[in-house]
C-alpha cells in the first residue's frame, strides 16, 4: 500500500509540473509591449552638450535592393557625435544641415495677408485656448543605435521607402537591415510610432503602427532618411505632411542646455484639405474652410514679448525656453490631431526608466508649459502667392 501511495504521489507531482510548464510555454508565445521587469535601468548621466569628437559620415547610396536609377549624394554635412567607444550611445545635437528650413531663424518676417483669419482658426475644433505640450500623447520615443546594434528585416503592410540624398526613393518590403535595440517598444496609442537614429551613419528610421508579433517586428508605414541631410524630403510616406518624425521634435537635452535652436513641430485639428506649403510635400488635412491653416505653415510667436511678460502669465523656465524658440524659429504645422507641439516621448521609452522624466525638476515640462500664451500672440509667416491665387503646386503636392 505504501508503494502504491508513493507511486500515486509521484504521478501527481509529474502532472502538476507538466501543467506549469504548459502554461509557461503558452504565455511565452505572446509578445506584450511591457517593460521587462528583470531589466536593470541604465545608469543616470548628465547629457553633454559639447561634442567630444568629430565624425564625417559616409553617405552610402547603394541600397540592399538596387534602385532603378543611380543616386548621387548632393547634400553633405560634417556632424559631431557625442559618444565615444564604450560609452552609452548619445545623440545630443540638432539634426539636419545648418541651412535646413528647420534650423534657420526667422529674420525680417513678412506675415501673411490672411494671418489673422488663419490664427482665428487655430483652436477650431477644440475647447482649448492655448497650445498643449503633452509629451506622451501621440509622440515619438527615440531609440539611439550604432553599427553594433542587431538588425532586422521589417515587413511593411503599407508603404515603406528608402530616401536617398538626391531625393530619389526606393519602395521596399521588407525594410531591410533595421537596427532595433533589445527593449524598444513603440509609443502607446493607436499610432504606435517610433524613431530610430543610427549615430554611426546618421540613418533615421521612422515607423508607424509598429507591432512585435510572434513572427517578429512589423509596421504599416516606414521611411529611412538621414539626419545629416536637410530635413525636407519631397517624398516621405511616414507622416501626414511628408516630413521626417525627427523634424521639429523637442528633446530633453535642449531644455537642459537652456535653448532650442530649431523650429518646433505643431499639430492641430482640421488642417486645410488638399492644400499645403513647403516644407510639407503632401497633406492629410480635412479642413474645408478657406482659412483652415495648411500643413507646412510656419507660425511665429510675437518676438517683442519679454520674459517679464512670460513670467506674468505663469510660464515656467521650461515654458520660457520653448517660447524663445517660437519667437526665433517658430513652429510648423505638420500633422492632424489635438492642438499641441511635439515633444519626445520619454514615458513609453524603457531606456529612460529610472533615468529621466519630463517631470524631473531640471526639465519640468508638462501639458501646460506654454498653454497660457494666447493664440492671438502668434502670426503666420506669408504663404506662397500661388497658394492663394490657385497656382500649380511645385513641391510635391504643395506650394513653395
Amino acid at each position: 500500500m505504501k508503494s502504491i501511495a508513493a507511486l500515486v504521489l509521484l504521478i501527481g507531482i509529474m502532472l502538476l509540473c507538466l501543467a506549469v510548464d504548459t502554461n509557461y510555454q503558452a504565455a511565452d508565445t505572446t509578445f506584450i509591449f511591457s517593460r521587462p521587469p528583470s531589466r536593470t535601468p541604465k545608469p543616470s548621466r548628465t547629457p553633454r552638450i559639447t561634442a567630444t569628437s568629430t565624425f564625417t559620415p559616409v553617405l552610402t547610396l547603394t541600397p540592399t535592393i538596387a534602385p532603378s536609377s543611380t543616386s548621387t549624394a548632393t547634400r553633405t554635412a560634417t556632424p559631431t557625435i557625442t559618444n565615444t567607444p564604450g560609452e552609452e550611445i548619445v545623440f545630443d545635437q540638432r539634426p539636419y544641415t545648418a541651412d535646413s528650413f528647420w534650423n534657420v531663424p526667422i529674420t525680417n518676417p513678412v506675415y501673411d495677408i490672411h494671418s489673422d483669419e488663419l490664427i482665428a482658426r487655430l483652436t477650431y475644433g477644440t475647447t482649448q485656448t492655448g497650445i498643449r505640450s503633452n509629451p506622451d500623447d501621440y509622440s515619438f520615443p527615440v531609440y539611439l543605435v550604432d553599427n553594433n546594434t542587431p538588425t532586422y528585416n521589417v515587413p511593411c503592410s503599407g508603404i515603406c521607402k528608402i530616401i536617398y540624398a538626391d531625393e530619389s526613393t526606393l519602395r521596399v518590403n521588407p525594410m531591410p537591415n533595421v537596427p532595433i535595440p533589445e527593449y524598444a517598444i513603440p509609443s502607446s496609442g493607436n499610432d504606435a510610432q517610433l524613431i530610430i537614429i543610427n549615430v554611426d551613419t546618421g540613418d533615421e528610421y521612422d515607423f508607424y503602427e509598429v507591432e512585435l508579433t510572434s513572427g517578429g517586428w512589423q509596421v504599416t508605414n516606414g521611411s529611412k532618411y538621414n539626419v545629416f541631410w536637410d530635413g525636407t524630403p519631397i517624398s516621405y510616406p511616414s507622416r501626414g505632411a511628408g516630413v521626417p518624425y525627427f523634424a521639429g521634435l523637442i528633446r530633453p537635452w535642449e531644455i537642459l542646455q537652456g535653448h532650442i535652436d530649431h523650429a518646433i513641430a505643431l499639430v492641430k485639428k482640421y488642417p486645410r484639405s488638399g492644400l499645403c506649403v513647403y516644407p510639407a510635400s503632401k497633406t492629410d488635412g480635412s479642413g474645408t474652410n478657406i482659412y483652415d491653416m495648411p500643413q507646412g505653415a510656419r507660425l511665429q510667436l510675437d518676438p517683442t514679448l519679454t520674459d517679464a511678460y512670460f513670467q506674468s502669465i505663469g510660464l515656467s523656465q521650461t515654458g520660457i525656453i520653448i517660447a524663445h524658440a517660437l519667437q526665433q524659429y517658430g513652429m510648423v504645422l505638420i500633422d492632424s490631431g489635438g492642438l499641441k507641439i511635439i515633444v519626445e516621448n520619454l514615458g513609453d521609452n524603457p531606456y529612460y526608466d529610472g533615468v529621466m522624466s519630463w517631470l524631473d525638476p531640471e526639465l519640468n515640462l508638462t501639458d501646460r508649459s506654454i498653454y497660457a500664451i494666447p493664440a492671438s500672440q502668434y502670426s503666420v509667416i506669408a504663404l506662397p502667392d500661388a497658394y492663394w491665387n490657385g497656382g500649380v503646386p511645385n513641391y510635391g503636392n504643395c506650394y513653395r
